[in-house]
């Protein structure tokens, strides 16, 4: 199994294009308080049973348990079991129309790097306490620029669907205490009840998360064909990644983890360049540094690893630099570039 799934993945990357390995500044909450989410974005192998977020796979903030677990349970209607339907209470099934347009939404909240990019909080505390009973939120954005076409089509899809809506926001933050509430159906109102057009939804329905961008220049769109590259990676490129958050360092040189023995594989193995933390626009603090360091990359921490004991002036391959990073950070308990 692991051999075909190493086959698999050398070929998506041969045909993977423009492929580019970016820290994922968005930390998803899990169960028991644990985050998921990849530390970069590495070619992942979608299987055939694989049906969602399948364009990410070339370099995918998600793996392919992530984009197979999105669904609208819990969201739009749940019956206390998970389930996509309803029991006692809620405003009747949205249709699978509807419901792609949300998927997608979620694949590139996920999936795509860029996304990133518009995290809310620095070093991923809120203003005010979570569900967890922590400040931690590294997944809610500010105001991502969504494409016209994708926020018209959206609200063409679901106009006619309902949904439990709460005044004053009337958002989908609120549709859980909606539902709970909702025993006698009066929170249900269809989407064109409660919004104008397009540009009413996604400004509002989404509260600040994300908004309408009629200028295709500088929005993103929410699903591409699959095999295309990314497009959205030509789009405010010059926006910058916000810091990365504390606990959530990324290790250099074994940045990807192999989805099936759970093990960690080296930055060249997953289809990224041996020095992509240096690449402009990598979204890693010593973004931008490559080609500006006078020798090899065993340079860039040579006093660190004099003042640990190692011989710094070793001959400097790329194995010694994997043995001597990984020996260092085993020492001081973090990675150095």
């Amino acid at each position: 199994m692991a051999l075909l799934h190493y086959t698999l993945l050398l070929a998506g990357l041969v045909l993977a294009t423009a492929q580019e390995c970016d820290v994922c500044h968005l930390h998803h909450s899990g169960q028991s308080g644990v985050t998921t989410g990849k530390e970069v974005s590495s070619a992942e192998v979608f299987d055939s049973g694989a049906t969602q977020c399948r364009e990410y796979q070339s370099e995918s903030c998600c793996t392919q348990t992530e984009a197979s677990a999105i669904t609208l349970a819990g969201l739009f209607y749940d019956n206390g079991d998970g389930s996509d339907t309803y029991t006692n209470y809620g405003c009747g099934p949205v249709s699978a129309t509807c419901q792609a347009f949300f998927i997608d939404m979620q694949c590139f909240h996920k999936c795509d790097k860029n996304a990133g990019k518009f995290r809310k909080f620095e070093n991923c505390q809120a203003d005010t306490v979570q569900d967890d009973g922590t400040y931690f939120d590294g997944e809610e954005t500010d105001r991502i620029p969504v494409r016209a076409s994708h926020c018209n089509a959206m609200f063409e899809a679901c106009k006619d669907e309902s949904y439990c809506a709460t005044a004053p926001k009337n958002s989908i933050n609120e549709i859980e205490d909606c539902v709970y509430n909702n025993w006698d159906g009066t929170g249900c109102k269809t989407f064109k009840e409660v919004w104008n057009d397009g540009t009413d939804m996604c400004d509002n329905f989404f509260e600040t998360s994300v908004q309408y961008q009629a200028d295709d220049s500088i929005s993103y769109v929410m699903k591409f064909p699959e095999g295309d590259a990314n497009p959205n990676n030509l789009v405010l490129t010059d926006r910058k990644y916000p810091n990365t958050c504390v606990g959530h360092e990324v290790n250099v040189t074994h940045p990807h983890v192999d989805a099936y023995s759970g093990q960690r594989v080296t930055a060249e193995a997953a289809g990224c360049a041996a020095n992509w933390h240096q690449l402009p626009g990598s979204g890693h603090p010593l973004n931008g540094t490559a080609g500006t360091a006078p020798e090899s990359e065993c340079s860039l921490c040579k006093d660190c690893y004099s003042d640990l004991g190692f011989n710094a002036d070793a001959e400097c391959d790329a194995a010694v630099v994997s043995a001597v990073a990984n020996a260092v950070a085993s020492a001081v308990g973090r990675e150095f570039p």
